[in-house]
């Protein structure tokens, strides 16, 4: 089975998440909450893994950490290995406890830390039961949520000895208080109006970040490495690139105008325009950063970002542009 792509360096920060084998509860009682947070503290300081937030749902959980070696999977094979024994132990069960390999999220922490770590936070309060009560009710419910870091990280509690929550809070304010009052405020604000999934935004299932940042993972942790045999087809997929004037010769093609008349503002074909523009942000950032290929085409690099936003809307609403669209894919995957 296909396996997506496992990132894994001195420094990163990862959104991790597993579900009970089968979606089946995990934690029936609350010694089994303690048990896994008590191996998630002993493997944290054992592998030097810097644990900013937690969420234990009954039938998952979600962490939101740093590590400081390349050791992700190591760690994380070690903390579900010892957590599953001890359990089936007082169990008197056997089996799998978790449902497969865990997923593993690459996170640029300075632009999204913070929706990662408040998705993460709001979970307990995204139950059916909870879905229609009122914000104050859902506040309460969040606060007194015993299985997450939210209330230690808004000083509602003294936390578990070993969870330090200074590097989630320490850009909140220039002290504790403030640290703690501004990030509960932007936590909470959650309960008021819906927020979009910072995960809706993920590149390749994997990554979540920045034009630049997904620029430099692409070319300092994919195009260098050997990819598992299993995780080929993603890696394939993240290293594939066409060069910039093949695509531009199949959009013309499709368009019915000349290639070079798509290179420059004045006198282009606007839909064509767009749909290369679309089109090079898909097929050649393998083989070029998008700064390089926002120069070709005499724009900024967040002309071609929010350009390729508007296709990306346009593609949703307009038939005959998805009609022309499609038509260039299918030609392209075949180059």
């Amino acid at each position: 089975m296909a396996r997506p792509l496992r990132i894994e360096y001195a420094g990163a920060y990862y959104h991790v998440m597993n579900r009970g084998n089968g979606r089946q509860v995990v934690f029936t009682e609350p010694r089994d909450y303690e048990l896994f947070l008590e191996r998630l503290g002993q493997f944290s300081r054992q592998f030097e893994v810097g644990l900013l937030c937690y969420c234990c749902m009954p039938n998952h959980f979600h962490l939101y950490l740093r590590t400081e070696q390349a050791n992700l999977s190591r760690f994380m094979q070690s903390l579900l290995t010892s957590f599953t024994i001890s359990l089936n132990r007082r169990h008197r069960s056997s089996g799998h406890v978790f449902q497969g390999r865990f997923t593993a999220h690459l996170v640029e922490n300075e632009a999204y830390g913070g929706e990662v770590s408040r998705y993460i936070h709001l979970n307990p309060v995204r139950t059916k039961a909870l879905r229609q009560a009122s914000v104050s009710a859902r506040r309460q419910a969040l606060r007194v949520f015993g299985w997450s870091s939210y209330a230690a990280c808004i000083g509602l509690s003294a936390g578990l000895k070993w969870f330090d929550p200074g590097p989630l809070l320490s850009d909140w304010g220039a002290s504790r208080r403030v640290q703690m009052r501004r990030y509960g405020q932007y936590v909470e604000e959650g309960l008021r109006r819906d927020l979009d999934s910072p995960l809706a935004r993920l590149e390749g299932q994997t990554i979540l970040g920045t034009e630049t940042f997904l620029d430099h993972i692409r070319r300092t942790y994919v195009l260098t490495r050997n990819a598992d045999r299993r995780e080929q087809p993603a890696f394939e997929r993240a290293r594939q690139s066409i060069p910039f004037e093949a695509v531009a010769g199949c959009v013309g093609r499709y368009c019915g105008v000349r290639p070079d008349s798509l290179l420059t503002l004045r006198g282009s074909d606007r839909r064509a325009r767009q749909l290369l523009i679309y089109a090079i942000c898909r097929y050649c950032r393998a083989g070029e950063s998008l700064t390089a290929l926002a120069k070709r085409l005499g724009i900024s690099l967040s002309g071609l970002t929010m350009a390729r936003d508007r296709v990306e809307q346009s593609l949703r609403q307009d038939k005959k542009l998805l009609e022309t669209w499609s038509q260039i894919e299918q030609s392209l995957k075949t180059l």
